[in-house]
């Protein structure tokens, strides 16, 4: 979405309201696809004397992947805090800082940044959620994936050449 700033570079000083939404594509983070419904800001933007746009909002979305334990569909609230300045002409190539040109402003990359730094370390698809049925040993309760499992020791043959040593 692009927002319209003439407004705002003719009265510099003062605020207008940010009310916008902004779809996001699909990111792959750390080897998952994370996908996003629409990310809402609400606050207010205004010039500066500068030219600068100075940004405060929030950005609030709900992002969904899979369960880091059990693979399940999950999401995951998000809400940031945005404060950002874009800077008027500027290399757009630059990811370090947030540019404009004209007297329209692009939120595509900024609403992407902040929801991407919203999200959680790992989804989960619930509080209680341990590991899926297929991971465990229901007769006494343990994760099959931290049992040895033979033929899939790694050290198996540096074991036996010690043993055979002795």
């Amino acid at each position: 979405m692009k927002l319209d700033v003439s407004r705002a570079l003719k009265q510099p000083g003062e605020s207008f309201p940010l009310d916008a939404e902004q779809a996001i594509a699909p990111q792959e983070i750390g080897g998952e696809t994370v996908r996003f419904d629409p990310v809402k800001l609400r606050g207010t933007y205004m010039a500066l004397e500068d030219g600068r746009i100075a940004v405060h909002c929030t950005l609030t979305a709900t992002a969904h992947a899979r369960c880091a334990n059990c693979l399940a569909p999950a999401h995951a609230d998000v809400r940031e805090p945005v404060e950002e300045l874009f800077l008027l002409g500027g290399d757009p190539g630059d990811s370090e800082i947030f540019t404009y040109t004209g007297q329209e402003i692009d939120l595509e990359r900024l609403a992407m940044s902040y929801a991407v730094l919203g999200l959680p370390m790992r989804f989960l698809c619930g509080p209680d959620c341990d590991r899926a049925p297929e991971f465990r040993d229901a007769d006494v309760d343990v994760c099959l994936c931290q049992k040895e499992l033979p033929g899939q020791r790694p050290f198996a043959a540096l074991k036996q050449l010690l043993e055979s040593a002795d």
